[in-house]
């Protein structure tokens, strides 16, 4: 009996440790300008080890190019349709008020659970973790302001109701590294790897930066040589005629240029505060994943890094997010596992696919209304297939308009409320420049894409109506 009791003892405890952790780290506004992902001009050598070491997604889109919407898609496994999240402000318990979140799931199974810094946009008040820590917002905000006053002076601030509020919301600081918000979130997360290190844990990270200001050390700026970056269409000769864009495409831009639209040399400019911000979150991701490897956890830990949205960088003038051009809606997604190797895979995920990956990964049920498609089988295979299209939502700010874009491996198909359509060949048009949505050769294809939609909307719509009853 003593014998018994002691082999099963042993093997609980192999089983035990043998469950794979969960990192889970998201970047605010991060689209792909890495260097893993052929950006020439910034230096991500956090990230790109991490890829070096997993499976990057060279074609993964958010479901929605907003903050709140996007994370409360992925952190649920439902589209925008079903959560009812399509604005800042919407918490995803109005539409489900009892679905299990993701970190909620792995506790629900046994893990220590954290979150650490921006996970949920909107707090989730049945999304109880062992380990709950946000960040220091205001942090960022008032090293812009003295970074202004030191650099900057020409840019006035406009407003003193709200605090200072400046047209060009980018800064190289003076101050040092652990000064920033980053800083204190990258040092949160590596105290609770300390805290969860002895048992399988499920802890997602939010960093903050690149979102607005662009505001990170100097030394991050210097890294960057401005005359190097490429500008797109938009700020070259010539420039691009807008006009034949549906209003609802060109959303103000009043994020990083909030009262005047910049010059081209500005544009160049916001453009390496961009990528330097995004240089240094790197480098405080760097510092959460050596944790991990100090602590002999790398080993046995699902990593998995994404953005909440992409961002346009002036592609057609904007400097933003919620659009539905590609910008705005491509974005990292770098999945590092035990046993998976190292590549790339070429086919079309979804962030909304996220949460049943890691349910595969980890060996734990799917939980029933889960919308997305584990893409496990693309981890397994480097051949295997992604899903035939993307699909992306958007509610344009300025015209309350609804759209829908769907995304091929080869084509972008967009529409908004009231009927105007865009098709892109993203092959010979990377830009998005040439609209081919009334081209007699495309009828099939624009006829296609208006089924595919219909089709996803469809079932999307199915699946509210059955959880409403």
């Amino acid at each position: 009996m003593t014998r018994l009791l002691f082999i099963l003892l042993a093997l609980g405890s192999s089983l035990h440790a043998a469950q794979p952790n969960v990192l889970f780290i998201i970047v605010d506004d991060l689209t792909t300008t890495l260097g893993c992902y052929g950006n020439q001009s910034v230096r991500t050598p956090g990230m790109d080890a991490l890829a070096a070491r997993g499976v990057r997604f060279d074609r993964a889109y958010t479901q929605f190019a907003l903050c709140n919407p996007s994370r409360c898609s992925f952190l649920t496994g439902c589209y925008p349709e079903r959560t009812g999240v399509m604005d800042l402000t919407t918490s995803l318990r109005k539409a489900l008020p009892d679905e299990v979140t993701l970190p909620q799931h792995f506790k629900n199974n046994g893990y220590a659970t954290g979150r650490v810094g921006k996970v949920f946009h909107v707090p989730d008040p049945k999304t109880k973790l062992d380990v709950e820590l946000g960040s220091a917002l205001h942090k960022d905000n008032e090293i812009l302001v003295e970074a202004k006053t030191a650099s900057d002076p020409d840019d006035k601030p406009r407003s003193k109701a709200k605090g200072e509020s400046y047209n060009r919301t980018y800064a190289a600081s003076a101050r040092p590294a652990a000064d920033f918000t980053d800083y204190a979130i990258a040092d949160d997360a590596i105290a609770t790897l300390e805290q969860f290190k002895a048992k399988p844990f499920f802890l997602a990270v939010g960093f903050i930066r690149p979102h607005t200001p662009f505001v990170a050390p100097k030394a991050f700026f210097e890294g960057i040589d401005k005359t190097q970056l490429t500008l797109p269409p938009f700020y070259r000769e010539g420039g691009e005629d807008l006009a034949p864009l549906p209003k609802a495409s060109l959303r103000p831009n009043n994020n990083v240029f909030r009262y005047a639209a910049p010059t081209a040399d500005e544009a160049r400019d916001a453009m390496r505060a961009y990528l330097a911000s995004t240089s240094f979150v790197d480098s405080q991701i760097a510092r959460v994943l050596e944790k991990l490897r100090e602590l002999h956890l790398d080993d046995n830990t699902i990593v998995v890094l994404t953005g909440d949205h992409g961002y346009q960088l002036g592609e057609h003038g904007l400097w933003a997010k919620q659009t539905l051009f590609e910008g705005a809606n491509h974005v990292p997604l770098i999945i590092a596992a035990p046993g998976v190797k190292p590549g790339a895979r070429s086919g079309l995920a979804e962030q909304v696919d996220i949460y049943p990956t890691l349910c595969d990964l980890a060996g734990l049920p799917k939980p029933k209304h889960l919308q997305g498609r584990s893409l496990k089988p693309m981890l397994d295979d480097p051949n295997a297939k992604g899903k035939q299209v993307a699909i992306s939502t958007m509610i344009a700010p300025h015209t309350k308009q609804t759209g829908h874009s769907v995304r091929t491996d080869a084509f972008r198909y967009i529409v908004w409320e009231g009927g105007e359509e865009l098709l892109y060949d993203l092959r010979t048009d990377p830009d998005e420049l040439n609209n081919l949505a009334d081209k007699p050769a495309q009828a099939e294809r624009m006829s296609r894409m208006r089924e595919r939609l219909a089709a996803h909307l469809t079932v999307v719509t199915k699946s509210l109506s059955f959880q409403n009853r």
